[in-house]
């Protein structure tokens, strides 16, 4: 693993730097032909490392820290900062997670986890609460009450939970709605993937997506909502399995020829339905894993429940990695802070594998399993990632944070369960930050 995370960050240097020196990526990557051209105190490669960083601190003394990391001794203003971030389309990041998505599956080859010969991807959104300004409110919209209004984005995932890798993260305007970012992103599912949705997305179009890719079917997995009418005859039919046709709704159809396929009503589909029993209740799963496929009933219950790997990786981007926290007040920081955010996430999961590994082979006889610590991991990253990125020997710098990573360790007591805390659409996360304020400490 030590040899595959080198050459991961070999080859995102590598691309770091034919951005920023040849003409043909850079102009991919600016929003100008002027821009990028001239020699600034932060040209391409630095404003990028300085994003990717996650500055939650007064921009300030991020800036003076920053400098003091890449030791030339200059200094530059959070104006000279500002202007030429407006430079760098977001869509850099995008691209470099891309990159480091393919040499996690190219560089750790068999060690990659699959279950059953398949990724296991869960699909789920958010809200991401944002500065109500003007510029923000304008375009990313939210919602609004009696009393205030909120402005809101919408973000939605592909997360891998077995390999702990965001395959895809996208960050729209509220009003385009989690589900209408599904079924876009049905289109970049893979063919050796099991993608599984809670049921938010039990629907018609949904399943049909899945089935009717071009070249494959994509297998999926569906939470589905007891309120329906197969699902309730399906429960008091007391069945474990069973194979039903599903029928359009309107909705289903108008919305499916948008998407390009003409149905009507009679166009039905076939999917299993499959019985969970929970201590105080009962879930139906829709999937297209048939038991012919050896795809056994028992084998459900646990299979659903990686679905909460998502739930985990959201509330680490909010609470840990502070994603709320924009370090500017434009559409285009939110868009570079949000896809550095995802940068940096995958990061991090890919480099403390090894220590994980690491660790389960010492302290295999502990009372409990151990895991890293991924607060104090991700703050000691953020620490030596300039470093990292810009340091002729990475090979120590990454051997230091595995040291560091298997020193800072917490138990994993399996088996509990806590009730989940509803608090108000103001305080879903932990952070909240004032349009004129960042702690400068």
């Amino acid at each position: 693993m030590h040899e595959a995370n080198l050459r991961i960050i070999t080859r995102l240097k590598r691309f770091l730097t034919l951005a920023s020196l040849y003409k043909e990526f850079v102009q991919k990557f600016r929003v100008s032909e002027r821009d990028f051209v001239r020699t600034r105190k932060l040209p391409f490669e630095k404003i990028v490392l300085f994003i990717t960083k996650l500055n939650k601190k007064s921009l300030s003394i991020e800036l003076e820290n920053f400098f003091g990391e890449i030791g030339n001794g200059m200094q530059c203003s959070v104006s000279a900062l500002s202007q030429q971030r407006v430079k760098l389309k977001p869509d850099f990041f995008r691209y470099w997670n891309q990159l480091l998505q393919k040499c996690f599956y190219l560089y750790y080859g068999k060690a990659v986890k699959r279950w059953k010969g398949y990724r296991i991807v869960a699909a789920d959104g958010s809200s991401v609460y944002l500065n109500n300004t003007p510029v923000l409110n304008e375009y990313f919209g939210g919602q609004s009450n009696q009393f205030t209004s909120f402005v809101q984005a919408k973000t939605f995932y592909h997360y891998d939970v077995l390999n702990e890798i965001i395959l895809l993260a996208e960050i729209k305007p509220y009003r385009c709605g989690e589900m209408n970012m599904a079924f876009k992103a049905t289109r970049e599912i893979a063919e050796d993937t099991v993608t599984i949705y809670d049921r938010n997305f039990s629907n018609y179009k949904i399943v049909a997506l899945h089935l009717w890719q071009k070249n494959k079917e994509r297998k999926f997995l569906i939470r589905a909502k007891e309120t329906q009418k197969k699902i309730k005859a399906f429960i008091q039919s007391g069945a474990h399995s069973s194979i039903v046709a599903m029928q359009p709704t309107p909705g289903a159809i108008a919305g499916l020829k948008k998407s390009g396929f003409e149905i009507t009503k009679d166009t039905l589909i076939r999917v299993r339905l499959v019985r969970v029993e929970l201590p105080n209740s009962v879930e139906v799963l829709i999937t297209n894993l048939w038991e012919e496929e050896g795809h056994l009933t028992e084998e459900f219950k646990d299979l659903y429940f990686m679905r909460w790997g998502v739930e985990t990786n959201i509330s680490l981007q909010k609470n840990i990695l502070q994603l709320e926290s924009f370090s500017g007040q434009t559409v285009c920081s939110v868009l570079q802070d949000f896809h550095a955010t995802i940068v940096m996430c995958n990061l991090h999961s890919i480099l403390i594998k090894e220590a994980q590994q690491t660790v389960e082979n010492t302290l295999s006889k502990q009372k409990h399993p151990m895991k890293i610590n991924h607060n104090k991991a991700i703050g000691r990253l953020k620490a030596n990632l300039i470093h990292l990125f810009t340091s002729n020997d990475p090979q120590s710098i990454l051997q230091n944070l595995h040291d560091y990573f298997i020193r800072n360790v917490l138990p994993v007591r399996k088996g509990r369960s806590f009730p989940r805390d509803r608090k108000n659409a103001q305080s879903k996360s932990k952070h909240k930050t004032f349009s004129n304020f960042k702690p400068a400490y």
